[in-house]
């Protein structure tokens, strides 16, 4: 939890008095890991406030404890060390104090049949606006008050925006975040999508976000899994992570900054509709690369507006037409030959073949284009390569 939320090897000393001083959220982090470094009590070596906090909360969710056990087991800790201890002495507290590292998890209501969710201007909906499925459970108490209905189902979101401006906050990974564009480049190697022809397309199409090293380049990949395979129970939830790859090929792809953003809950794969769960991400941004937010750059010493595009998105063929909307079945399905595409339809079963679409990107004079026995039989290619 702790590394996720304030990265690996968090440096929160600094000097800022040596240029700029921190915005307000970067100074409030700052302050909050001060605090925290305090020992849990005079004397106390092995232990401060925040580690405490931490590894209780690890006990906690690993072995499914209880909150009223939790509790009890905090009460004791309590009397057992000396009176001046630092540690909270319940959930709640607990709770409160770890939401001072400033990342926060949204909760949105969503329709059951992925139609439409309850955010924006739609939050205060009592009944979806597509299908008229009820918003909430019936039978329930409290019917006084919509804010005490259970809804019938939900998804999270974390926004994206403090994990990247976490990156600049420390001083492990503040100065990796320029590594595209300051690390040395080898012709003829591509170790990087920084070296790649998209990457250098995007940036001539985009100067002025290219002038800034500092603007976050990311990629976005998603794909189903069965959190209950083992039991046999059918249930389908997709998890969005977003990855920042201003980071060297070492760094982009480890756990801690691989960032989870958007869980689609189940039991059904959203299909078509994974861009209705895909509208807190859009907007955030959207927000990011129109106008950006304030951030500092521990590594340098001052505040600067940090904008981020996203680049591209990874995944199997069957989840790239639900990202992009482009279907992936029929005589049409290549995303890159579209219309193009030399597919036909079996005549037996009438089944879409893409069998001998290949020779047409081989060169003019290639024997393979004149060959009638070995690919579909009697037909030559003649068609200009397609490249």
């Amino acid at each position: 939890m702790i590394i996720d939320a304030i990265g690996p090897n968090f440096d929160p000393y600094y000097d800022a008095n040596e240029e700029e001083i921190p915005n307000p959220t970067t100074q409030k982090l700052y302050d909050m890991l001060n605090t925290g470094e305090e020992p849990l009590w005079p004397g106390c070596e092995s232990h401060t406030q925040l580690s405490a906090v931490a590894r209780l909360l690890t006990i906690k969710s690993e072995f499914h404890m209880l909150e009223r056990c939790y509790d009890a087991v905090l009460q004791f800790m309590k009397e057992a060390l000396p009176t001046s201890n630092k540690l909270v002495d319940n959930f709640y507290n607990t709770k409160k104090f770890v939401a001072g590292l400033g990342l926060p998890c949204e909760k949105i209501h969503c329709c059951i049949n992925g139609c439409m969710l309850y955010w924006g201007e739609d939050s205060d909906r009592r009944s979806w606006k597509v299908c008229d499925h009820p918003r909430y459970k019936s039978g329930k108490k409290g019917i006084g008050n919509h804010k005490d209905y259970s809804p019938n189902q939900k998804m999270y979101y974390f926004p994206l925006t403090p994990r990247l401006q976490r990156l600049y906050a420390s001083k492990v990974t503040a100065k990796d975040m320029r590594w595209h564009k300051e690390h040395d480049k080898k012709d003829g190697m591509i170790c990087h999508p920084s070296k790649a022809e998209a990457w250098k397309q995007f940036d001539l199409i985009h100067p002025l976000f290219a002038s800034e090293a500092r603007n976050v380049r990311l990629g976005l990949s998603t794909d189903g899994f069965q959190p209950f395979g083992q039991s046999g129970k059918q249930y389908s939830c997709w998890p969005v992570i977003i990855t920042p790859y201003n980071l060297p090929p070492w760094m982009c792809m480890k756990d801690p900054y691989m960032f989870l953003t958007v869980i689609v809950p189940g039991p059904k794969n959203p299909k078509q509709k994974l861009d209705v769960y895909l509208q807190p991400l859009i907007a955030e941004l959207k927000y990011l690369w129109n106008v950006g937010v304030q951030t500092y750059d521990v590594s340098k010493k001052q505040n600067f507006q940090m904008r981020a595009a996203l680049m591209w998105t990874i995944s199997d063929f069957p989840t790239f037409a639900m990202l992009s909307g482009w279907s992936t079945a029929g005589k049409k399905a290549c995303p890159y030959c579209m219309d193009k595409s030399k597919s036909f339809s079996l005549v037996n079963g009438s089944k879409v073949s893409w069998f001998d679409c290949h020779r047409q990107f081989l060169p003019t004079h290639h024997p393979f284009r004149r060959n009638k026995n070995d690919f579909l039989k009697n037909k030559i290619e003649e068609s200009l390569p397609s490249y």
